[in-house]
C-alpha cells in the first residue's frame, strides 16, 4: 500500500510539473495530449521514458527562466529608464523631468514633484556627488534597486548639503579624495535622483543647478543639466518576450558576477545566456524565455495587483495597501531574500529610498495602492469613482492621489492632461474639511478641480502618496475610506 502511494504521488509531482510548464496554453511543446495520456507510464523498468525525459527537460529550463525572470524584474526596470535617459543625456547629466509629457514614460511616476536625475557607470571611474542645503530628499540606488545611501535631508548630510564619493565594486577609494562620505556601490551601474519639495520653481531651478556629479579628476564646472524631452519614445515598463532577457543581459555582461547576478545567471546558464559566453540562445531556448517572460509578466501581476495579492492593508479591513513591503533596506530578512518584495514594487514601480521605507515620522513619504472599489472590483475607466480624503490628513507637507495605467504603470494619459489630484493646488473642500476626488471619463459638475479624467474601457490603479507622514498615519487613528463606485 506505501509503495502505492508514493507511486501516485510520484507520478502526480510528474503531472504538476508538467501542467505548471503548460500553463493555460491549451497546447504546448512541453506538454502535448500525448504527454498526459503517457504520463501514468512515467517510468519504464525504472527508467523514465524518452517522452518524460523531454517534458521535463524543457519544463525544467522554463521554470528556471521564471525564477530568474523574478529575480531580474528590478533589473530591466532600471534598464529601460536607463535607454530613456541616454535619449536626453550622458551619464553625469542631470536630465530634469518637470511636468507630464516629460514623466509620463516613467514607472508610477508623481506629476507633482519636479525629478533630477542621473546615471554614472562606475566601471569607468569613480563618482563625486554633491548635494547643496535644502528640502531635498535624494538616493543613491544599484541595479536592483536597493538604496545604497539617501542624499539630503534623510541623508547622512541631514539636509545641510555636501560631497559624497560614489565607488565601485571592489575598488579602492582614490587617494587624496576630499568627499566627506563615501558610498561604495555593489554594482557598477547606478541611478542618481532627487526631489526638491516645497519651493517655488525659481528657488527649485536655483538648488537644482548646485547638483554636481562628475568624475573623480574632472571639472564639475561642466556639469549639465538637460530638460526631458517631452515628447519621448520610450516607456518604463519592463520589456516583454525575448528583449526583457537582452535587457537584462546588457546591464549584467557590465557586472561582476556575484550575488545577486550569480543567482540570476545560473538559473539562464542552460538558455544560451552567460557572461563570458554572451547573449546566443537557439531557437528553442528562445521560444522558452519568450514563454517564460509572458509567464512572469503575468505571475508579478498576481503579487502586484489582484485580489490574491501578499501585500497587506494599511487598514485592515480596507482596500489601500502598501506598495513597498519589504522591511530590509538590503532585502536581507534573517530567513530569506525579500524578491517577492521587490519584484512586486519594482513591477509597478521605480525607484526606493529609506525615507520611502522607514518609519519616520515627519519626513520622508509613504504610498498606498488601490487597485479596486468597495466591492473588490477591479478599477474601470467606463466608470466613476469617488475617493474621499478626511479632514486633517496626517501629512507634513502636502498629499497626492494620481492615477495609473495599470497595463504601462504610468500616468494615465488622457484628454484632460492631467494624471493627479492634490491639496497643494486650489480645489473644493466639504463643509467638514473633507476632500472628494473623482476619477470618471467626465467631470462631476463643481468638482472640474477635484477631478482626473479616465479613459474608457481602460483599466486604472490609484496611488495615495503622503509627504511627510505624520503619528496618525502611522497609528491608523486617521482612516480613508477605500474607494466607491458611483452608480
Amino acid at each position: 500500500m506505501k509503495e502505492k502511494v508514493l507511486k501516485v504521488s510520484t507520478i502526480w509531482l510528474a503531472l504538476v510539473i508538467m501542467l505548471a510548464s503548460c500553463g493555460q496554453e491549451k497546447k504546448s511543446e512541453c506538454c502535448s495530449k500525448s504527454d498526459l495520456a503517457t504520463a501514468p507510464e512515467f517510468y519504464e523498468n525504472g527508467y523514465l521514458t524518452e517522452a518524460s525525459v523531454e517534458g521535463l527537460r524543457k519544463a525544467q529550463m522554463e521554470i528556471k527562466a521564471i525564477s530568474a525572470y523574478e529575480f531580474a524584474l528590478p533589473i530591466a526596470g532600471i534598464q529601460k529608464w536607463h535607454r530613456g535617459f541616454l535619449e536626453d543625456g550622458e551619464h553625469g547629466d542631470w536630465v530634469l523631468y518637470d511636468n507630464l509629457a516629460q514623466k509620463l514614460p516613467i514607472l508610477t511616476s508623481n506629476q507633482t514633484t519636479p525629478y533630477t536625475v542621473t546615471y554614472v557607470d562606475l566601471s569607468v571611474s569613480s563618482y563625486y556627488v554633491e548635494i547643496p542645503a535644502g528640502r531635498i530628499g535624494g538616493l543613491v540606488l544599484d541595479l536592483y534597486q536597493r538604496p545604497q545611501a539617501d542624499l539630503g535631508v534623510m541623508g547622512p548630510d541631514a539636509g545641510k548639503g555636501g560631497k559624497y564619493l560614489l565607488v565601485g565594486p571592489g575598488q579602492d577609494e582614490p587617494k587624496g579624495h576630499d568627499a566627506k562620505w563615501v558610498i561604495h556601490s555593489p554594482c557598477n551601474l547606478v541611478f542618481l535622483g532627487t526631489r526638491i519639495i516645497g519651493y517655488d520653481e525659481a528657488t527649485t531651478d536655483q538648488l537644482r543647478r548646485q547638483h554636481f556629479v562628475y568624475k573623480v579628476g574632472a571639472d564639475k564646472s561642466e556639469q549639465k543639466f538637460i530638460a526631458a524631452s517631452e515628447t519621448p519614445n520610450w516607456n518604463g515598463a519592463q520589456s516583454t518576450g525575448l528583449q526583457f532577457w537582452k535587457d537584462v543581459y546588457d546591464v549584467l555582461k557590465n557586472e561582476p558576477v556575484e550575488e545577486m547576478n550569480r543567482i540570476i545567471l545560473t538559473q539562464l546558464r542552460d538558455l544560451g545566456i552567460t557572461k563570458s559566453g554572451g547573449f546566443n540562445p537557439n531557437e528553442e531556448q528562445k521560444a522558452i524565455l519568450t514563454r517564460a517572460a509572458v509567464k512572469g509578466d503575468a505571475m508579478a501581476m498576481v503579487n502586484t495587483f489582484s485580489k490574491k495579492s501578499y501585500k497587506s492593508r494599511h487598514w485592515p479591513d480596507g482596500n489601500w495597501r502598501y506598495i513597498l513591503n519589504q522591511t530590509r533596506l538590503d532585502l536581507m530578512h534573517e530567513d530569506y531574500y525579500e524578491i517577492k518584495e521587490m519584484a512586486s514594487f519594482a513591477y509597478e514601480a521605480i525607484t526606493t529610498s529609506k525615507a520611502m521605507v522607514m518609519p519616520i515620522v515627519g519626513d520622508g513619504s509613504k504610498y498606498l495602492g488601490a487597485y479596486v472599489d468597495d466591492q473588490e472590483e477591479w478599477l474601470d475607466g467606463s466608470n466613476t469613482y469617488e475617493i474621499l480624503i478626511p479632514a486633517n490628513a496626517p501629512v507634513k507637507d502636502f498629499w497626492s492621489i494620481a492615477v495609473y495605467n495599470n497595463k504601462t504603470r504610468t500616468l494615465i494619459d488622457n484628454q484632460q492632461g492631467n494624471a493627479i489630484v492634490n491639496n497643494k493646488g486650489e480645489m473644493k473642500v466639504e463643509a467638514d474639511g473633507s476632500v472628494k476626488v473623482f476619477v470618471s471619463p467626465e467631470a462631476p459638475a463643481g468638482y472640474e478641480n477635484n477631478w482626473v479624467q479616465s479613459n474608457v474601457s481602460e483599466g486604472f490603479f490609484i496611488y495615495f502618496r503622503l509627504y511627510g507622514p505624520l503619528e496618525s498615519y502611522y497609528d491608523k487613528s486617521w482612516k480613508m475610506p477605500d474607494i466607491k463606485r458611483v452608480k
